[in-house]
């Protein structure tokens, strides 16, 4: 024990986070099933097992990169000071890094319907309508029954569709959308994230030096820096309750009425739940004190117009576009299996259940997630940092807590998406605790420098190797998914089949944007079933290429 105690606690560190990391890795090869191919499971537990493993390992190489080499060591130190004293030319910069990443690797492209629902959601309201039309001869082909009541809400009289999350996202999307762009907001979204938590961590920490370790310990994090790339709302969330936990704790009326509003909102970027979940430790510390009533009722005035509003609206509106789905449902004898929201105790009551051991399984692997997609040792960190602190700074450490332990209780395991997304709402944790705890370290003395080097050391090599290694890994991954639809060249009228292959997830590949004229994609129920709907649906259209991945229709001229 007294050998242990010599030992400096940065290389403690090292070590316990090459143990970990290794570990990591080992609980992705075990999980593996014997003789299984990995097209044969599920996405979420095939990313993980196929894909993780190689982050995990990384994480040990970068490690051990660091602690041969100090140049390295004092290197990262020192950007963490320039990140410090020029905080919009780095989120500047990233953003232009990350708007380059959405459009070359993530391809532009929605990978997954819980990202092509609310791209869909946000074409329709950039022009100016709460739904679209699709054509009904054509509903089963362009929306997958699978799909409905699920990913979007469609009348099969009407045709009309709307997405089934609420849209405040998409919302947020429809500008980018009608200028074409709306690969751009995440990015822009994220640069912003990077501002915050560098002016968080100036003025909650106490410390100029802390700004930029907040900053650079995020870009280390695969976990923010895939994510920056993406069309999912997790960015959004991170900002909008990182900016409602800076406004609360202003103090002022005027500020928490501007939190409430932010709030409302995030409430209805996609579910009410991610919010909520990091709301309520704030909010309960606000009843807790008589001192802050104001506050805590400018608050709720502010949550008012758009989580109020819109967050029971929108349900509302989706019903009107259910109304005789769940009719006919109901006159045939069927079980209603959809998820249109009639009422919030029904959405509740289909959100959380007591986990079977699948889901175990799928939150155990997403915990294992949040390490590997951080920075090597992000969570020790973190850890270090909670033991510091004080005062309600803590609250973040409530949300997180709150949001990872609820989540143990939705019966979905995430699917697609990159790190645990579910826990991204409350991220922001991770490198502002970090932060704090490297900028309570004293800086002149062996041991802060020591900390200084090796931090600055491994988040500099994890900002360019893990973030390059994830990179690859989705450019790879999306563009095989893309590999399994004909692509419509540029001009003229078109209409792209798409092949459904086992474990290939094509079923995604069915995407359709409201007002896109050039082209229809629809799902293949076979070449005959297809040239027959091709002559009875749309007499005008030739056959232009017919193979494995579908075929490629083209209205004559």
């Amino acid at each position: 024990m007294r050998e242990l105690r010599r030992v400096p606690p940065c290389l403690l560190f090292a070590i316990a986070t090459v143990s970990l990391s290794a570990l990591a890795c080992l609980q992705t090869t075990l999980a593996r099933r014997a003789g299984e191919p990995a097209l044969d499971y599920p996405m979420f537990e095939r990313l993980f097992l196929f894909t993780d493993d190689w982050g995990a390992a990384l994480q040990v190489l970068i490690v051990l990169l660091v602690a041969v080499s100090r140049e390295v060591r004092r290197f990262g130190a020192r950007l963490a000071l320039a990140i410090a004293a020029r905080p919009i030319a780095t989120a500047a910069a990233c953003v232009v890094v990350f708007a380059l990443g959405a459009k070359l690797i993530y391809h532009a492209t929605p990978f997954a319907m819980d990202e092509s629902a609310q791209v869909a959601q946000a074409y329709a309201l950039a022009q100016g309508r709460l739904s679209w039309v699709v054509p009904v001869d054509l509903l089963d082909r362009m929306i997958p029954p699978g799909f409905r009541d699920y990913f979007f809400a469609v009348d099969p009289v009407t045709g009309r569709t709307a997405s089934m999350y609420w849209p405040g996202f998409a919302a947020l999307l429809a500008p980018f959308a009608l200028a074409g762009v709306p690969w751009l907001l995440n990015p822009l979204l994220s640069g912003a994230t990077l501002l915050l938590l560098h002016a968080f961590a100036v003025r909650h920490l106490e410390s100029l030096e802390a700004g930029g370790w907040a900053v650079l310990l995020a870009l280390a994090s695969p976990e923010f820096t895939v994510n920056a790339l993406s069309f999912y709302s997790m960015p959004a969330h991170l900002l909008f309750n990182l900016l409602f936990a800076w406004l609360i704790l202003d103090g002022r009326p005027s500020r928490a009425f501007v939190a409430g509003v932010l709030g409302g909102w995030a409430l209805v970027l996609h579910n009410p739940v991610p919010h909520a979940l990091f709301a309520m430790p704030w909010l309960l510390w606000l009843c807790l004190d008589r001192r802050r009533w104001p506050a805590l009722l400018a608050v709720a005035i502010g949550y008012a117009p758009i989580g109020l509003v819109v967050g029971c609206a929108w349900p509302l509106y989706l019903s009107t576009l259910g109304v005789k789905a769940a009719a006919a449902h109901a006159s045939a004898g069927l079980p209603q299996t959809g998820g249109l929201p009639q009422t919030f105790l029904q959405l509740v009551a289909k959100a959380f259940h007591i986990p079977d051991r699948a889901m175990l399984c799928a939150r155990w692997y997403a915990s294992w997630k949040i390490w590997i997609w951080s920075m090597p040792g992000l969570l020790l960190l973190m850890a270090g940092g909670a033991r510091i602190l004080r005062g309600p700074l803590l609250l973040l450490a409530a949300s997180a807590g709150l949001t990872y332990a609820v989540y143990w209780f939705v019966p979905f395991d995430q699917g697609h998406g990159w790190g645990y997304r579910y826990f991204h709402s409350a991220w922001g944790l991770l490198p502002l605790f970090g932060a704090a705890f490297i900028a309570r370290q004293p800086a002149l003395s062996p041991q802060g420098r020591a900390w200084r080097e090796w931090i600055g050391g491994i988040a500099l090599l994890s900002a360019v190797l893990s973030t390059s290694l994830r990179f690859a890994q989705v450019d790879v991954i999306i563009g095989r998914h893309l590999a399994q639809k004909i692509i419509a060249p540029e001009g003229g009228k078109w209409v792209v089949f798409v092949r459904l292959q086992r474990g290939l997830y094509t079923w995604d590949m069915i995407q359709n944007m409201p007002g896109d004229g050039h082209r229809i994609t629809l799902m293949s129920f076979g070449t005959r079933a297809d040239e027959g709907l091709m002559r009875s649906a749309l007499p005008g259209y030739r056959p232009m290429l017919v193979d494995a991945r579908g075929s490629l229709w083209r209205a004559a001229p």
